[in-house]
């Protein structure tokens, strides 16, 4: 297990650390950090979104399964926000940023690789099953109402085009549409997206190194140890119970590996978003790094029941 878990452990804090490192040095800045986001924000998740879709096998997945987990995703995710809001008196789209960084989890780089080691592609189905559906509601959904919360002092219109001309937010529909409809994509234009696509965590996680090295201060705070508490711990509970009730009263064996993504870490889609859309990532930040040191012993945890 170890030998799995250092496999798609020590490129991510590798990675973040590189990019800590530099940013210490003064090679690269907070403008470099912005500059970096933007390029992931507008080219490489509409890529990761339309590829990822697209061969997503959506027809074998198992909607009980999914609809139990969004659950404990919605779940996590208001507890996030309301915790923020009204007991630490955050800005309505940070709450809301957090509250994403507690549902959403680091799955594509951090626990897609050591399920694909351990188990048959039959589980890892499981994984990428989660996956498809974060990216088509809990990421979808909060991109839209970034842009309405971003835009609610301008007219309507301008909301209405801020949301139908989001780069993440088409490559989300064309990924589904070439899903559902079957259509066949030249392996060239694949090549493309998965190179592009596959870009995206990588340079967020370099992005975010670069953005704690200029922090003064990313010591756990009480919302920090209370957030990364709640997503490592009240996360894979929650999801264990809400799907054993959905299916009878016993989890499903053939399911175990969705447990291994409540336990991972906070992905680092909010960061993202907090960086485009200027929300202060003082406190998502920490709320990423503690929870990834944390799933060291949770996702080993998830993946050996």
């Amino acid at each position: 297990m170890l030998g799995h878990l250092s496999t798609a452990v020590f490129p991510i804090f590798a990675i973040g650390a590189l990019g800590f490192l530099l940013g210490k040095m003064r090679t690269f800045d907070v403008a470099a950090a912005f500059a970096i986001n933007k390029f992931v924000m507008l080219v490489c998740m509409p890529a990761l979104c339309i590829e990822f879709l697209a061969l997503a096998p959506i027809r074998h997945f198992d909607f009980l399964l999914l609809f139990g987990y969004f659950l404990s995703e919605i779940i996590l995710f208001l507890i996030g926000v309301f915790i923020s809001k009204y007991i630490f008196r955050l800005s309505n789209t940070e709450a809301i940023l957090i509250g994403l960084a507690l549902a959403l989890t680091n799955h594509v780089l951090f626990v897609l690789p050591i399920a694909d080691e351990i188990f048959e592609a039959s589980n890892t189905l499981t994984i990428v099953s989660i996956i498809t559906m974060d990216g088509l509601l809990i990421f979808s959904l909060t991109l839209i109402a970034m842009d309405i919360l971003s835009n609610s002092k301008r007219p309507f219109f301008v909301t209405i085009k801020a949301i139908i001309t989001n780069p993440p937010l088409i490559g989300i529909l064309i990924g589904l549409v070439i899903s559902l409809t079957n259509l066949k994509l030249p392996s060239g234009f694949l090549f493309f997206l998965e190179k592009m696509g596959g870009t995206a965590t990588p340079a967020l996680l370099f992005s975010l190194g670069i953005m704690l090295s200029y922090q003064d201060k990313i010591a756990p705070t009480k919302l920090i140890v209370s957030m990364t508490t709640i997503k490592l711990i009240l996360h894979p509970i929650l999801a264990w119970f809400l799907i054993a009730f959905l299916f009878g009263g016993s989890y499903p064996a053939n399911h175990l590996t969705a447990l291994m993504v409540a336990a991972a870490p906070s992905g680092v889609m909010a960061y993202m978003l907090a960086m485009n859309y200027n929300v202060t990532v003082d406190r998502i930040s920490p709320i990423i790094l503690y929870t990834s040191i944390g799933s060291l012993i949770t996702v080993s945890l998830a993946a050996t029941m």
